[in-house]
């Protein structure tokens, strides 16, 4: 199965786990970002089902890397929280996404420079269509934020970047289901080192006093909880394995589609929850909004007609 078309399948997936993250995020659920990114830590577990199919217990560099890679992606996905509760998840995530794709891209031309491959002027091409069409998704409106905004999306993008680097190379040493349980392995663990910081362990054990809601209330946050690590787990297993298959770099560009369906998704839910799907969006905008999606369509056409794109992580 092509890496593309797996990618998109776990994109459209990681859409709907987006809104669901605005919405657990608000103060009326979970609210605290740590005590989130601690829940996600846990719910990691499950990924062990994976053991038996074909997973290699002793391999020191597939599990130093996976296991990195899953720090490192907690605590992108902490810092990620940290700037969707301050701006509309329509522009955090995708702000997240552009500085991913653009660190993925300097250390590929990195990587050109050392080992003196060749990359398509129509790859490159390929690549700015699709960071192109997630900063235009991510720009204009009324620009939401609060204090911090752009260090936690600078932090989480990075933070992302060298965790697709890491996991690609633990897939390297040992195959798809090594690499993936390790790395779930090394999310739990980030989640317990998150009791290592007073403000994070703070909001982690006062978590009760966040859930002494109305029974109703606290049911729909569970349910809403499940829901989103249903869709957050199998997009994450779509996009794990898409990246096993193809350029980390390209998979990573992909993700603008992600993002496009989360802006068409949310401004259906802004008007059902408009004080936590906010979205400041005129004609004007609106019109920059779909332009955007005609990039990313592009985008992932020219990718789809490439031969190689090997000389990209």
């Amino acid at each position: 199965m092509s890496w593309i078309l797996v990618a998109l399948v776990g994109y459209s997936f990681l859409a709907f786990s987006s809104l669901s993250d605005k919405f657990l995020l608000s103060e009326q659920r979970i609210g605290a970002p740590a005590l989130y990114a601690f829940f996600i830590g846990l719910t990691s577990l499950p990924f062990l089902a994976l053991v038996p199919f074909g997973f290699v217990l002793f391999i020191p560099a597939a599990i130093a890397t996976g296991v990195l890679s899953g720090f490192l992606f907690l605590y992108a996905l902490l810092e990620s929280y940290l700037a969707i509760k301050r701006s509309e998840v329509s522009r955090a995530a995708p702000l997240i996404g552009v500085t991913t794709v653009g660190f993925l891209f300097l250390l590929s031309m990195s990587s050109v420079v050392l080992s003196g491959k060749i990359v398509r002027l129509t790859d490159v091409l390929a690549l700015a269509l699709l960071a192109g069409g997630a900063m235009l998704l991510a720009t204009g409106g009324h620009g939401v934020s609060g204090p911090g905004f752009v260090r936690y999306v600078l932090i989480s993008g990075i933070l992302f970047a060298l965790a697709l680097v890491a996991l690609k190379e633990s897939y390297y040493f040992s195959d798809f289901a090594t690499g993936f349980v390790w790395s779930k392995l090394g999310i739990v663990l980030a989640g317990a080192s998150l009791f290592l910081f007073p403000s994070f362990r703070k909001d982690i054990l006062s978590g009760h006093d966040r859930f002494e809601k109305p029974v109703k209330q606290k049911l729909g946050t569970a349910v809403f909880f499940f829901l989103n690590q249903v869709f957050g787990g199998l997009g994450t297993l779509a996009v794990s394995y898409s990246v096993s298959l193809g350029p980390a770099t390209f998979v990573q560009g992909m993700e603008g589609v992600r993002y496009g369906l989360v802006f068409l998704l949310a401004m259906v839910l802004s008007a059902r929850f408009p004080a936590i799907f906010r979205e400041h969006i005129s004609h004007r905008e609106t019109i920059r909004k779909l332009c955007a999606i005609v990039f990313l369509a592009l985008g992932v056409w020219l990718v789809s007609t490439g031969t190689g794109l090997e000389s990209f992580l």
